[in-house]
């Protein structure tokens, strides 16, 4: 048995290893997923943002040079404030936007920003550090450290490149086009030649190389590109140099962050429902990033790309539904461990009980063929020696024949019992139950017991009660039961103190009751609910010191069962076991 339990945990962790592992690979997996799926999604919704960035851009450099520092029409965008020419003097003109409310700033306070930026060189109010460098035009995830393992990040890592996470990532080109257009726009107007005053270029003249620079220059004169930068905690400026002649002009727009955070958050979040999971905050050099919102599982900050490149947003994400398919992972895995260990817990309970009969059925063997040698060498020894006359006090005669009759005996109630208990396993075994009373025939069992008894130097004490209800119960196979008992009960009780046996009979409530006791040492706990079973025996085959096939009390079960009765054992406080039988009281 106990290579059984050997083989069975090398087996069970044999099998249940990989199991674990494919779980485990499989959580992971969704979790990656998940964690991938959300980041797609807040990739989308900035790139979004920069789209709207774009084409407020493409809007502002699309304006002609003269409009700047005159009167300008409505406002194309809710958030510009007004717009402003800085000449070679330092002279500032601005127009606000027309249509524009109390919030936003008139002329003078236009005038007023524009001329103290460029006057100073840089932002009316000191902006503090930024607490953590990030690129233009990139987008990092905040709360990826507490959410995954640096495997499962560098596993994730590995992934954009080849899964679909990355194939959509690639899609994300809004700020990176940008970019490239205004880095394009910046060499032509850096590397062209500028126009002479009365003087423009002849595009007929000059060779086909030429021809295209001369154009290139001119569209830089009159489209360059614009650079951006934050002049205080509310004002974002677009910004351009503008050459006429051989004089430079400063012109630009003045943007309300705070509304311009509202406009990219609707180009963002849309109106499909990821605003209800999602919310957008936004900051700038002169304040500190946002807190995340209550409940977001994930946080990503992304800084735009030039000229807005002061400003950055972060999205605070709850998980979205049916996003990653954790629920289910979680729910199969539970249910494919469960399936996995109950399957080996119920293997394993078969195979043992198996394995265990069979071990007993050996045991079994080893103790008749122990049981039946016994007697039958001492029926051969002192048959012998009677035989060849080696006997010649008529006294040791007389015991020799004492002893063959009680071996023979003994041989006799092993042999009975073992055929008794085939029959009760083949189902072959018939009782024929009568109604009556059972003092009698336990009186009658204490007498023919009380002489083995007290030749193995026990005391047999009866107790039982003067009136006892009539029982239906059969008598051989009642004092077969009371045999059994009694004999198991020597067997047990050889270092018992006092050397007593009790046998009581009593009724109450609950029915007849008939018991048998000793002051042995008792049953250990652990071998209580096993010792009525076939074969079972508490001590080891090869060590045991108590004789016994292991039949008696799995065949006084079977009697008593047979009978319609009831049996059980019990280890008794004051020491000593007790088995007792309950019958039921015959119907009048």
């Amino acid at each position: 048995m106990r290579r059984f339990r050997l083989l069975f945990v090398i087996f069970a962790l044999a099998l249940l290893a990989p199991l674990v592992f494919l779980v485990h690979r499989a959580l992971r997996s969704a979790a990656l997923e998940r964690e991938l799926g959300h980041r797609t999604v807040g990739e989308r919704v900035f790139d979004e943002m920069e789209r709207g960035l774009s084409r407020v851009l493409e809007g502002e450099e699309a304006q002609p040079a003269d409009d700047y520092g005159v009167a300008a029409p409505a406002a194309a965008w809710p958030f510009v404030v007004g717009r402003f020419e800085v000449d070679p003097d330092g002279g500032v003109r601005a127009a606000p936007m027309s249509g524009a409310n109390e919030r936003m700033a008139g002329a003078d306070e236009v005038e007023r920003l524009a001329g103290a930026f460029w006057r100073v060189g840089q932002p009316t109010a000191s902006a503090p550090l930024a607490a953590a460098p990030q690129l233009p035009g990139t987008t990092i995830d905040l709360g990826a450290g507490a959410r995954l393992g640096a495997q499962a990040r560098d596993e994730m890592a590995a992934r954009q490149d080849v899964s679909a996470y990355g194939a959509l990532r690639s899609l994300n080109k809004a700020a990176e086009e940008r970019v490239a257009r205004q880095r394009q726009q910046g060499d032509a107007s850096d590397t062209g030649p500028l126009s002479k005053p009365g003087a423009p270029p002849d595009a007929a003249t000059g060779t086909g190389a030429e021809r295209e620079m001369l154009d290139s220059a001119r569209a830089a004169v009159e489209r360059p590109a614009m650079s951006g930068r934050m002049i205080d905690a509310r004002h974002l400026m677009l910004y351009r140099t503008v050459v006429r002649g051989r004089e430079a002009y400063r012109q630009g727009a003045l943007l309300d962050v705070q509304r311009l955070g509202d406009w990219l958050g609707l180009q963002g979040l849309g109106s499909d429902g990821l605003a209800a999971y999602a919310s957008v905050s936004f900051a700038t050099p002169f304040d500190t990033p946002p807190a995340p919102a209550d409940g977001a599982a994930f946080v990503y900050q992304h800084r735009f790309a030039e000229p807005f490149d002061d400003l950055s947003a972060r999205l605070a994400l709850r998980p979205l539904p049916g996003v990653g398919g954790v629920t289910y992972v979680y729910a199969l895995a539970a249910l494919l461990l469960a399936t996995g260990v109950l399957g080996l817990a119920a293997l394993y309970r078969m195979v043992s009980v198996v394995v265990g009969f069979a071990e007993r059925r050996s045991n079994f063997v080893a103790a008749v063929s122990h049981e039946l040698k016994t007697p039958l060498t001492a029926i051969r020894m002192y048959g012998e020696m009677l035989r060849d006359g080696m006997v010649s006090s008529e006294a040791k005669r007389a015991e020799y024949y004492r002893h063959i009759t009680v071996e023979s005996e003994r041989l006799s109630r092993l042999i009975n019992n073992v055929l008794e208990f085939s029959r009760l396993e083949q189902g072959r075994r018939e009782v024929a139950l009568v109604s009556g009373p059972l003092a009698p025939v336990v009186r009658e069992v204490a007498e023919l017991l009380r002489p083995h008894v007290e030749e193995q130097g026990f005391e047999l004490r009866l107790e039982v009660a003067a009136e006892l209800p009539a029982v239906r119960f059969e008598r051989d196979a009642l004092m077969q039961v009371l045999w059994n008992l009694v004999d198991n009960a020597v067997k047990y009780a050889r270092d018992a103190s006092p050397r007593r046996i009790l046998l009581r009979g009593w009724h109450d409530g609950g029915g007849v009751h008939v018991a048998v006791r000793d002051h042995g040492p008792g049953v250990p706990p652990r071998h209580l609910g096993k010792i009525f079973e076939p074969f079972y025996r508490g001590e080891r085959e090869l060590t045991r010191r108590s004789k016994g096939s292991g039949l008696g009390l799995a065949l006084v079960r079977g009697l008593v069962e047979r009978m319609g009765a009831r049996v059980t054992g019990r280890n008794l406080p004051d020491g000593g076991f007790e088995v007792e039988i309950t019958f039921r009281p015959a119907p009048a």
